[in-house]
């Protein structure tokens, strides 16, 4: 680039700079490369320049621009494609169009690629887009398009998926649906490669109107798409390719996704679990990617023997955990379809057992801990194989049957008989199991069910119409959210299944948390804590544990969460009309009846209720209604509604640096709003009282308002008194407790939130927040680096305190991270080294904690290791270090674990701190350590740092070691004050110059000064500033000798420095006394 700059300055001619560019590129085939290199990074970042560049391109290129297009796939594939600059986007997708026009050889690749870029779930500026990118030039480049059958039939993929999350944009779901259908109609032969997945695709956009009619064609007029085309059966019986299912999974998320899968155990991969999905998965949008990342895990990533041999976590654990997190019951409908969806269409010879085995295994697996989790996917796949497609119910059934007959072959499991046998399962799911797989199990002998028939298992049908089972549980219903209110079509027609009727609102008793009220969320919700991020495969938790509080208790403190524990008896299970129908709610009149008949609604009033419960609340608190009623009315609403984004809430998306409409506030807020109207004032009365133990009510029915209560008045109104007083409504409750509950259910749902507004909550309640071990626990629990720095700059400006300075509460807190997984460890010390390096004090307690009392071994609390290396190297070296790395070597009997750490620590401070720790070293050799300990500590650290070492640093060491003697006391001569005026009177000026006259005659003699002369000399010229000879003597019992001085009890001989003798104590207080 550098030469062609140079060459259009020097004004050659276009003849002239083509020649110059044909001879540059023609020296060698790297200099070809620099120049195209230089060429395709001018085009993409000059866009005034592009068409200059790009014709001196078409000069250069002497290989077809097969070096060009490498470069554009190697950006195309970037992990961090997502951060190219909107313009070198645009700049990119003209230079493809050029390179189109050309023919250029390889450019399918790169459109490829670039089609895995554009993200599946994400609404946001950058990623729409580069989805109007990729269509326009898709229209732009339509002939060329539909040379490539396979990219043909990627593109109508990507455009159909990406259809659903572009509901608010109607122009460009618009033109995706257009230019989809348009090559569907127009290469359906081609699309087919893509197999079954193209009816699940199809499936989910069946109800836009422009995809409705080619559906009914493919229903119904198969041929008129294609002559080759038999029927959508032909469809389902065609395994899809991977690179279709990878197609949805960006290069960043597939990196990230087969990191867990093929690295972590299954007994530490659950963090990572929860920072993917709050990177890909947080936002209602992206909830279309779940399907996706459940296809791809189903049937791309097939991992090989070496990672099932291992102790890696299996994938039917990864998918358990992640259905977890699915809040809608659609989507979570449409994840358990995608799971399963090869089972439907099960055939050997064109299948993989590879696709079966996750499916296989989390029912087979989950039958001991978890058998209502076995028990809802067997009646999945019941349901599945007579309502999916009531045309090819022999078919699924048998493919299903053949799926679970392959797997017991090939060694999946050795036989569903546990299942069949366990004493947990209930005879209507034998029936399914013998409905499913009568080849594998007996027929039940009892009486089955009492209404349906064996045929279907108690599945009811009506008039074609697909329903809800017993269970309450959702069939797969794949259609767009917005059209889910139409009416379904008949099962001739729409061979799919659709969406079902709500069921009745219920007060429930298990923890509300992020997951929905969907049977696969809520086998969850049985076992887990809100702040547990265990998964199924790794064991249930304390079931009393529903607060999310550690069962660990402060030093010499209950539990904190034992003042949590809920007084009264868990709220029955009643409809919102039963609890109507409590008698202490009467005297409220119709109001409460009008305020639930406005919720359910089909469109809701929100500002209109919200004065509802502003009236409500006030009713309530000047009455004597009960408590315990109005909670159950409350509470069944809230568990229908919380799902509304809020003010506090909605904080979380400017906390992760996400835009968003204002959103209306939720009926939560205006509880909150009307309590903090009484808990504002100053004197407690008993409608203050009322009003916050309906708070408390509320919490304990499961309804998250600790949290929420917390960010309204501290965070939003910034009047702590408020939360403090909701606290001590709590019988047994402390503050610190109360506060780690919620700020755990606080991390757990709106982690980007959390982080911001820990500021605030210190300074609302530093005595509670400092040294807290819960409070510690959450914030390293989901943290990522950025927010360890931005919380370190927080700790450095003094703005936020974690551990505090009672050294009690810095080991209990150090005792809990060193249980963690290795991440959170990492974050802890990072955060732990923010707050306490320099401070002498703590890092000595610290190291002396971990090497002494708990034997710290760098093999496996490496974090924890290497933590304490960066606060003694941070630190200076004291004696009472020097004791605990003497003490720690010793406790490890001088091996080569305890050498190691205190020669590191050691090479440290003689680089930084050479002066300090040699100070140290020789107060500690003569102290209470055995010298001998101490001696071959050091001499084991100089043989193994030898190459750090040198000749110098070895002797000053040695000689640190070495004791020093005791020096005699020095008696000062008695002199009297005439002495002493006498013998220090001031030399005269007229002295001083017969001297130095005296001493210039004899240099310019060339007559040498002897050794005698020399110290004659000294007294003489400053006689004020030495002793007599006599008096010298007479001070000590050691004579003085030639040569030789005496000063503070050691002799000083003729080459000591003259300025230290004259400065010497007892010389400087006879002078000081004249």
């Amino acid at each position: 680039m550098a030469e062609i700059q140079n060459a259009l300055v020097a004004g050659k001619s276009q003849t002239e700079l083509h020649e110059t560019l044909q001879r540059k590129a023609s020296e060698s085939m790297h200099r070809h490369g620099e120049l195209v290199n230089g060429l395709v990074y001018g085009i993409l970042t000059v866009p005034a320049e592009g068409n200059t560049y790009l014709r001196h391109l078409n000069i250069v290129s002497r290989d077809g621009f097969a070096h060009a297009i490498s470069r554009l796939k190697l950006l195309a594939t970037a992990h961090r494609f997502a951060r190219v600059r909107p313009e070198v986007r645009s700049q990119l997708f003209w230079l493809l169009s050029e390179l189109v026009k050309v023919s250029a050889h390889g450019m399918d690749q790169v459109v490829l690629a670039l089609t895995r870029q554009v993200r599946s779930g994400d609404v946001t500026q950058g990623n729409v887009k580069l989805c109007w990118f990729m269509v326009r030039f898709a229209r732009a480049n339509y002939a060329w398009l539909s040379t490539f059958p396979v990219l043909v039939a990627t593109t109508v993929y990507m455009l159909g998926r990406l259809a659903l999350d572009h509901s608010r944009i109607p122009d460009l779901r618009a033109a995706e649906c257009e230019l989809a259908t348009q090559l569907l109609r127009e290469r359906f032969h081609e699309c087919c490669m893509i197999g079954r997945d193209l009816v699940r695709m199809l499936q989910d956009v069946a109800r836009i109107p422009v995809f409705h009619d080619l559906w009914q064609d493919m229903l119904q007029q198969p041929q008129s798409l294609s002559p080759l085309f038999a029927g959508i059966e032909q469809l389902l019986r065609t395994p899809t390719p991977p690179m279709f299912l990878a197609n949805r999974i960006t290069y960043e998320m597939e990196t990230r996704l087969r990191f867990i899968l093929e690295n972590l155990p299954a007994t530490s991969y659950s963090r990572n679990l929860m920072w993917f999905v709050q990177r890909y998965l947080s936002t209602p949008e992206s909830e279309s990617l779940f399907s996706d990342l459940i296809r791809y895990i189903i049937g791309v990533f097939h991992p090989s023997n070496a990672v099932l041999a291992s102790n890696v976590v299996p994938r039917y654990v990864f998918l358990g955990g992640l259905l977890r997190f699915i809040r809608s019951p659609v989507v979570a409908a449409n994840a358990k379809l995608a799971l399963f969806y090869d089972w439907l269409f099960y055939d050997p010879k064109s299948d993989t057992i590879m696709n079966i085995e996750p499916g296989v295994l989390i029912i087979a697996q989950s039958v001991d801990k978890y058998t209502f989790m076995t028990a809802l996917f067997i009646e999945f796949l019941a349901y599945e194989s007579d309502a999916y497609s009531p045309e090819l119910v022999p078919a699924i059934r048998g493919s299903i049957g053949l799926a679970m007959q392959d797997a017991v072959e090939k060694g999946v499991i050795p036989s569903i008989m546990p299942i069949y046998e366990h004493l947990r399962i209930e005879v209507d799911i034998q029936q399914n199991l013998y409905h499913l797989f009568p080849q594998l199990v007996p027929p039940v002998s009892e009486p089955a069910l009492s209404e349906a028939s064996a045929d279907d298992a108690g599945l009811a049908k009506n008039d074609g119409a697909m329903l809800l089972d017993s269970t309450d549980m959702l069939l797969p219903a794949a259609v767009d959210s917005e059209l889910a209110p139409e009416p379904p079509k008949p099962a001739v027609e729409l061979p799919l299944p659709i969406a079902a009727p709500q069921p009745a609102r219920t007060v429930s008793a298990t923890p509300k948390t992020l997951i929905a009220l969907d049977p696969v969320s809520r086998m969850f919700q049985e076992e887990f804590s809100i702040s547990d991020i265990e998964l199924a495969s790794e064991g249930p938790t304390d079931a009393e544990n529903t607060n999310g509080i550690s069962d660990t208790t402060e030093e010499g403190g209950a539990p904190e969460d034992a003042a949590l524990v809920a007084s009264a008896e868990p709220l029955p299970e009643i409809s919102v009309e039963q609890a109507l129908e409590d008698t202490s709610l009467w005297l409220f009149g119709s109001t409460l009846q009008t305020f639930v008949d406005s919720v359910a609604a089909a469109e809701p009033d929100v500002k209109q209720i919200g004065r509802s419960v502003k009236e409500i609340v006030d009713m309530f608190a000047q009455s004597e209604a009960s408590i315990s009623a109005i909670t159950r009315v409350l509470a069944s609403i809230f568990s229908d509604s919380l799902d509304m984004e809020d003010a506090e809430t909605n904080a979380e998306l400017a906390a992760t640096g996400e835009s968003s409409d204002g959103l209306e506030h939720d009926l939560l807020h205006y509880i909150l709003t009307a309590a903090a109207d009484y808990a504002h004032t100053t004197n407690i009365t008993n409608s203050t009282q009322r009003v916050l133990q309906l708070l408390v009510q509320l919490t304990e029915a499961k309804v998250d308002v600790g949290f929420r209560w917390l960010l309204h008045s501290v965070v939003n109104a910034g009047k702590p008194v408020q939360y403090a007083r909701y606290v001590d409504q709590y019988a047994e409750g402390t503050l610190q407790a109360v506060l780690v509950r919620d700020l755990g259910v606080l991390q757990g749902q709106f982690p980007g939130l959390f982080y911001a507004v820990l500021p605030q909550i210190y300074a609302a309640f530093p005595d509670a927040f400092i040294g807290c071990r819960g409070v510690v626990k959450s914030v390293v629990a989901l943290i990522d680096q950025p927010q360890v720095y931005r919380l370190s700059t927080l700790i450095a400006r003094g703005q936020l305190q974690l551990f505090g300075h009672r050294q009690a509460a810095i080991v209990t807190i150090i005792g809990m991270a060193l249980e963690s997984d290795a991440s959170e460890q990492v974050c802890f010390w990072q955060l732990l080294n923010a707050e306490v390096s320099g401070d002498e004090v703590r890092v000595a307690g610290i190291a002396c904690y971990l090497l002494l009392e708990k034997k710290l071994d760098p093999a496996s609390n490496s974090e924890a290791a290497t933590g304490l290396l960066t606060h003694l190297k941070a630190s200076s070296p004291t004696p009472s270090l020097l004791k605990s790395l003497f003490k720690y070597v010793a406790a490890t009997d001088n091996s080569d674990v305890g050498v190691n750490f205190s020669g590191n620590v050691l090479t440290a401070w003689l680089r930084t701190s050479k002066a300090a720790l040699l100070n140290s070293l020789s107060e500690v050799a003569p102290s209470a350590l055995s010298a001998d300990m101490v001696q071959s500590v050091v001499s084991r650290w100089l043989e193994r740092y030898s190459q750090q070492l040198d000749e110098k640093d070895r002797y000053e060491i040695q000689q640190a070691l070495v004791p020093k003697p005791t020096a005699p006391a020095i008696e000062v001569p008695n002199l009297s004050s005439v002495e002493r005026s006498s013998k220090h009177r001031p030399v005269t000026r007229s002295q001083k110059a017969k001297e130095d006259n005296e001493r210039k005659r004899r240099i310019s003699n060339s007559q040498p000064i002897s050794r005698q002369q020399s110290r004659q000399e000294i007294p003489k010229r400053h006689k004020y500033n030495s002793v007599d000879s006599d008096s010298n003597e007479s001070s000590s019992d050691v004579p003085m000798t030639r040569g030789r001085r005496r000063r503070n009890g050691r002799i000083l001989t003729a080459g000591d420095d003259n300025q230290s003798y004259q400065s010497s104590p007892i010389l400087s207080s006879a002078s000081s006394s004249d």
